[in-house]
């Protein structure tokens, strides 16, 4: 097949990779057991499937997930489950009525009422096994998310000589270490979500390939996707990550300070979500779902998954709608989608957005520079025109008077009156302001136009020297490659 033009090659691009309707669709049923296959409603003309061709589970620690192929693209996409909180069973509870307090205080509260003389009422139950699964989430939240390093991803680490004391034993006894006696060594092992989904990820990565994988999830689940996607110089989209950055090397958390994962791990956040925003440095592309500004205390609210899930939230090809997004660093509403940009095979497409974002601030500083210099000019046509207004309303009632019925008042009653109820006279008018406010206010507004000119001329600068930057290292990188 011969390709024509370039947007037949975007659109094998966008067509064979995941989209955000897609990555948040299988990140929210994949908290479903028992999955087949996921539907995405792409569009009215549009459905979108994704078959599971293998579940990651490890009930000792409460990992969950999936890997599911897209028959068409051959794409590959590994999701992981989140934190799971116990959810209520409601069921309906008779008991024959004896009149006691306890009873008579229910049906007094509206919580019963007596069928057949009987008690009826409604009783929300936790099963222990929701409770049980709920708690590996929460461990693995507190003790690898929140307490962990590096060395929680690690199965075996501090490999010490086996000296036989009890520490040493009880962590033998309860399996949380292995001895080597040939050796004379003990070393301590790691059994959690990252340990145990190691093994089949390596798997996929070795029969798919990196590139064509990308991982996604939501919650702890996303904090997965982010960890095996840096590891295996993968892909993920995640909403409402976990923070990961301490689990990272040093040298991976170098690197994702220096914004070496952006290109690859996108992760959405709402700005007043406690999860997604808990992190010190950010491992990929953060994008906050609404304004920052406008955001309230940091709580759970706007957690789930759910609140990913609004049709009026994407476009019709199926991504988030840019002008609902708003950047990490600048904080400011975008103009471009993030993983359409990455699809369309832009590299670097966070860079571009920043650029984006600089080149509106540079037109915003040059609109206030043109709104300072018009606000100068109407403050100076008001003066112009109040002078003459005055002088002619003084020359008129000086006119006036010493004739008809003014004949008793001469000018310098006149004088008098305006000497009453106005400030000051420059060069004879009268004056209802303070002249000098008003020249503190001219000069104020001279040197705010000043700075402001000045101000875009550098950000205009700034802007046009990262865009020739990028553009001279692209060009270089071609040539050495």
């Amino acid at each position: 097949m011969i390709l024509t033009s370039f947007q037949e090659l975007r659109g094998l691009l966008m067509n064979a990779s995941l989209i955000d309707k897609s990555a948040m669709r299988i990140s929210e049923d994949t908290y479903n057991d028992g999955l087949e296959v996921v539907e995405v409603n792409i569009n009215d003309n549009q459905i979108e499937s994704w078959h599971v061709i293998d579940e990651i589970q490890n009930d000792e620690t409460g990992l969950f997930g999936y890997v599911l192929k897209n028959p068409i693209s051959e794409q590959i996409v590994i999701s992981f489950r989140g934190t799971e909180m116990p959810t209520s069973v409601t069921t309906e509870v008779k008991s024959k009525y004896v009149g006691s307090p306890s009873q008579d205080a229910m049906l007094a509260s509206g919580e019963a009422s007596i069928e057949n003389g009987n008690l009826v009422y409604e009783k929300n139950t936790i099963s222990k096994s929701d409770i049980a699964e709920s708690n590996k989430d929460v461990t693995e939240d507190l003790e690898g998310i929140v307490l962990g390093n590096s060395n929680y991803t690690k199965k075996r680490y501090g490999t010490t000589a086996y000296l036989g004391t009890p520490s040493q034993d009880a962590s033998l006894a309860s399996g949380r270490a292995e001895l080597d006696a040939k050796a004379g060594t003990i070393s301590y092992i790691h059994k959690n979500q990252f340990t145990e989904a190691e093994e089949k990820v390596d798997h996929y990565v070795d029969k798919y390939g990196a590139k064509n994988i990308t991982f996604v999830g939501h919650s702890l689940g996303g904090g997965l996707a982010q960890y095996f996607a840096v590891n295996h110089d993968s892909n993920a989209v995640t909403f409402a990550a976990a923070d990961i950055y301490s689990l990272l090397t040093p040298d991976q958390q170098q690197r994702a300070i220096n914004g070496e994962y952006k290109d690859n791990v996108i992760s959405y956040t709402y700005p007043d979500d406690m999860v997604g925003t808990y992190y010190k440095e950010s491992v990929g592309s953060v994008y906050y779902v609404g304004d920052p500004s406008d955001s309230s205390m940091p709580w759970l609210e706007t957690h789930g998954i759910k609140n990913y899930r609004s049709d009026g939230m994407y476009n019709d090809e199926g991504y988030f709608l840019p002008e609902s997004l708003f950047d990490e660093s600048f904080q400011s509403q975008l103009n471009l989608s993030p993983l359409a940009l990455k699809n369309s095979g832009v590299s670097d497409f966070h860079i571009q957005i920043q650029e984006a974002l600089m080149e509106m601030y540079v037109q915003e500083m040059k609109q206030s520079e043109e709104q300072i210099e018009a606000t100068k000019q109407a403050l100076l046509e008001f003066l112009d025109v109040y002078m003459n207004t005055m002088r002619d309303m003084k020359s008129k009632y000086i006119n006036s008077v010493g004739s008809g019925q003014f004949d008793k008042l001469n000018a310098s009653d006149v004088e008098s009156y305006f000497h009453e109820f106005t400030k000051a006279p420059v060069d004879g008018v009268p004056m209802l302001f303070d002249i000098q406010m008003f020249d503190s206010l001219m000069a104020s507004l001279g040197d705010t136009h000043q700075d402001t000119a000045d101000i875009a001329y550098n950000m205009e600068r700034m802007s046009q020297d990262l865009m020739r930057a990028d553009q001279y290292l692209a060009q270089w990188l071609r040539y050495e490659s």
